[in-house]
């Protein structure tokens, strides 16, 4: 079994949808809404692979034909990533066929869905290369390629862990804000802050470098829920939610 650590931040947390979908990802009893992001930073196997498997419910009562596609965001040079849904497709498909049936009310089983990251293309565990590869994965009935699900995966490796880096992030204040949030921050080097919306927009981003605190103006923001996650040597190493009130 791959041992892997995933951090999960919801960035859809509404009470309703204005659309119901057929289709949501799970894992381990976690359900995820539209357009959520996971971040999966799990030390790679011994032939340099990331894993993250994943399941699929059908909310309909009705068999669907399903369809899993990905989408590059951002890609580290060098590295590879595919997936696997009912067959395992290389690095080079972007689309599954055939689709694959789905019974109604019922979640796909166990290893009919994974991600896959190679974070060492040379299959030797040896030459990882760092950075965060993040992508989008579609699911959707064929019939109707409009009704699609989306969750962003994020693959953070960095040669180094997160552990051996001395750095702190506090929570947001205030918090709510209305003008200025602030993080208290101790980190000796390069620092990226990114804000995420409820429906994971990304709506600011900035670079700080030995800094004791991270600020940045809100007054430009609707009143809502919002997320900062921060990159340290590239690897995302933490999240925090604040809201902005008028």
């Amino acid at each position: 079994m791959f041992r892997k650590t995933i951090l999960t931040f919801a960035l859809t947390a509404m009470v309703g949808m204005l659309f119901a979908q057929s289709l949501q990802f799970e894992l381990d009893g976690t359900v995820y809404a539209n357009n959520d992001i996971v971040v999966c930073t799990a030390e790679p196997t011994e032939w340099g692979e990331m894993v993250m498997e994943m399941s699929l419910r059908n909310l309909t009562h009705e068999t669907i034909p399903v369809i899993v596609e990905k989408e590059h965001v951002q890609i580290v040079e060098g590295t590879e990533n595919s997936f696997c849904w009912g067959l395992c497709f290389g690095p080079d498909t972007f689309v599954s066929r055939p689709a694959v049936d789905l019974g109604g009310d019922s979640i796909s089983g166990a290893g009919m869905l994974s991600f896959h990251y190679q974070a060492d293309p040379t299959y030797t565990g040896t030459a990882c290369i760092p950075g965060t590869t993040v992508v989008k994965y579609y699911a959707y009935p064929e019939t109707n390629p409009d009704d699609k699900v989306c969750l962003e995966v994020w693959f953070a490796y960095n040669a180094e862990s997160v552990e051996e880096h001395s750095f702190t992030i506090g929570e947001a204040y205030p918090n709510p804000a209305t003008n200025t949030v602030n993080f208290n921050v101790n980190h000796a080097g390069m620092l990226k802050a990114v804000v995420y919306n409820l429906l994971g927009q990304e709506v600011k981003s900035m670079t700080f470098n030995n800094i004791n605190k991270v600020s940045f103006p809100v007054d430009d923001l609707q009143s809502g829920i919002y997320f900062c996650s921060f990159t340290a040597d590239g690897q995302v190493c933490k999240t925090e939610k604040f809201i902005v009130k008028r």
